[in-house]
């Protein structure tokens, strides 16, 4: 049996089915357990895969076609390119692949495969659900292929009967900064893939006196100025093409500051939104699976935006719930109070400390590989 390494199968559509996983890489690297991290899309014929990026462009500019979208099942077995899967699946037989973690609904075709190589029962996989209700991909599954999970365990982050916090994945583990020594500001995106109404609360978020960190989609729409600084993803960073080394990895990033631009290469072991996040006051976001670990993680309440598909509607009443979030409108009624965000800030960080680090819980029940 070769070196035990569990492999975390990631999706590119939306970070939220990216960030989360390489963070859970991350902790079991930790803990010396080697693991490897591969995005879905690499394993979809090259005109589906390029179908992807027009979708993207289009949902940033029409959210209610994202919407739309979310609604619709799609069967993804038609995209997917078999002859590289083949290969996907030998490799992995040849090299005693045993131990899975699978963020996306779309992974559980390739991982039936893989067990009809492999002798009954002989793999482990995990169904790691980072939103409060199933997204779109995992919708899909169950109308397809509605026993999907009966050889696999669900992992859910969260208990929506309950509205509580199961299982936590941490960013950096060190100490969240107090609210009292943020800075007046507050963190403005849209996801991922910039989705949603987070560009038309800039104008009057800035008027009331806080400094914007907002996360540009686009170069046109950063137009920096003293009080707010503009950020992106560096354009030409893609989450299914891996780096020089091999590996896929956080993404490299870029402040844009008019004349002067700057480039920063990828953190090794976070995202570096996050950093920017931990400052803050509250991110302005819709909430999406990667928005709410970032919230947790940082102690940073979230401002919620109108959200994106039944999934995230579920994780904003969650939220909303738990006292760890406010809708953008209902605070905007209380005059875009900061002591409202220490009160938010405050219940996240007294949170019950009886907290389980989702790596922790693999570990213990899934103690050594099977071989």
């Amino acid at each position: 049996m070769g070196e035990r390494k569990v492999t975390i199968l990631c999706s590119g559509f939306g970070l939220g089915f990216y960030i989360p996983g390489l963070l859970a890489a991350s902790d079991f690297e930790k803990r010396d357990i080697a693991t490897e991290v591969l995005v879905f899309e690499s394993y979809l014929e090259q005109d589906k895969m390029d179908h992807i990026v027009d979708s993207r462009k289009a949902y940033h500019n029409n959210f209610a076609l994202a919407n739309l979208s979310a609604r619709m099942p799609m069967d993804i077995r038609g995209s997917i390119d078999y002859a590289q899967v083949e290969l996907l699946l030998e490799a992995w037989k040849a090299e005693e692949r045993y131990e899975f973690i699978s963020l996306s609904g779309h992974w559980i075709y390739i991982l039936d495969l893989y067990r009809e190589k492999m002798l009954p029962n002989q793999i482990h996989v995990d169904l790691l659900y980072v939103d409060s209700d199933l997204a779109p991909s995992w919708k899909s599954l169950k109308k397809f292929h509605p026993s999907y999970d009966e050889y696999y365990y669900n992992a859910c982050l969260y208990d929506t009967d309950k509205m509580e916090i199961r299982y936590e994945i941490p960013v950096l583990h060190r100490t969240a900064l107090p609210f009292d020594s943020r800075k007046r500001r507050l963190v403005v995106h849209g996801g991922g893939w910039g989705m949603g109404t987070y560009q038309s609360t800039i104008p009057e978020l800035a008027s009331h006196n806080y400094g914007l960190d907002i996360v540009a989609y686009d170069w046109k729409e950063a137009k920096p100025d003293p009080d707010h600084r503009y950020w992106m993803n560096d354009p030409e960073w893609c989450a299914w093409v891996k780096s020089a080394n091999g590996l896929h990895e956080f993404p490299p990033y870029i402040e844009i500051t008019g004349e002067d631009t700057k480039s920063y290469a990828a953190e090794f072991d976070h995202h570096w939104l996050f950093d920017i996040a931990s400052e803050a006051m509250a991110i302005v976001a819709k909430p999406g699976a990667g928005t709410l670990i970032d919230s947790l993680a940082s102690e940073t309440p979230l401002i919620l935006l109108e959200p994106f598909g039944s999934h995230e509607l579920s994780n904003l009443e969650l939220w909303e719930s738990l006292g760890f979030g406010i809708r953008y409108e209902k605070w905007r009624e209380m005059d875009f109070s900061v002591e409202v965000l220490r009160e938010m800030h405050q219940a996240i960080m007294n949170r019950p400390r009886e907290r389980t680090n989702y790596v922790d819980h693999y570990c213990a029940r899934v103690a050594l590989t099977k071989g």
